[in-house]
């Protein structure tokens, strides 16, 4: 029923779901893999661009502050995971047609002449 929802709209009703008492035992930990599909879909451009607005505000409200030496207040970072600098789960990279013909033994483009 959640995946019918327009896409605003499933945050709002998890966030509105009532707490039972089974919610609060800890979770397992999630999959990294799960967690960065879900960052992909989470982050659709609108998103990034109104997070990119915050950003650039959240930075020059530090350049221009008159904050004492040394003690700026710490802003977070808003966006994807590569934005915040978390890295996501390393994959395997992904077999090329060029990888594949390099271990056939072809040296490049002007190897046939």
């Amino acid at each position: 029923m959640m995946r019918q929802l327009p896409e605003g709209s499933r945050y709002a009703a998890i966030m509105s779901a009532p707490m039972d008492d089974d919610e609060a035992t800890p979770l397992p930990e999630p999959d990294p893999e799960a967690l960065d599909l879900y960052n992909r879909r989470f982050w659709t451009q609108d998103r990034r661009l109104a997070a990119m607005q915050l950003n650039a505000l959240r930075d020059l409200t530090l350049v221009t502050g008159n904050w004492p030496k040394d003690k700026q207040p710490k802003f977070p970072v808003i966006g994807p995971a590569e934005w915040r600098g978390e890295t996501p789960a390393k994959k395997a990279a992904p077999v090329t047609n060029n990888d594949v013909l390099k271990a056939l033994g072809w040296n490049g483009v002007n190897s046939f002449g």
